[in-house]
């Protein structure tokens, strides 16, 4: 029960964040956020079910390609697992970079479905990006703190 009410606050969020923020902005990737604290204290057989489960919850409340999200939240938190070991978990630092290392493992599951089904690659705006990496990071150092 503990661990709904977070996903319960991030699908609200999600819904106000797209009513709230500007066209053509990115919003948070809340799901992404969620699937890392997720993973922080639990073990690698429960994190990576639950972030391609999480995925896939994606990809049906979005419209999109069953799976994009999926293999993108799934390489996210196998990437967060692997920085983790690498830096201390607890400092800020720490944080933020296993952080970024999800982050552009995300980016790099997306592209590797798009190749894999010969997609054309999402789109790859350097300020789309990071406006979605500084949007996200507030709330995962707050889910984190949790």
């Amino acid at each position: 029960m503990r661990a709904l009410l977070p996903l319960l606050g991030a699908l609200f969020l999600l819904g106000l964040f797209a009513t709230l923020l500007p066209e053509g902005w990115p919003g948070p990737d809340l799901f992404l956020a969620y699937a890392l604290w997720y993973a922080g204290a639990r073990p690698y057989f429960l994190g990576l079910p639950v972030a391609f489960a999480l995925g896939l919850l994606q990809d049906l409340l979005g419209f999109g390609l069953l799976g994009l999200h999926a293999v993108g939240l799934l390489m996210a938190t196998y990437a967060h697992y692997a920085a983790s070991r690498r830096v201390v978990a607890g400092e800020a630092l720490g944080m933020g970079l296993a952080f970024l290392y999800a982050f552009l493992a995300k980016w790099a599951g997306y592209f590797l479905v798009a190749y894999w089904l010969r997609l054309e690659p999402p789109p790859l705006a350097l300020g789309s990006l990071l406006l979605e990496g500084a949007l996200t990071l507030p709330f995962y150092l707050l889910l984190r703190r949790l």
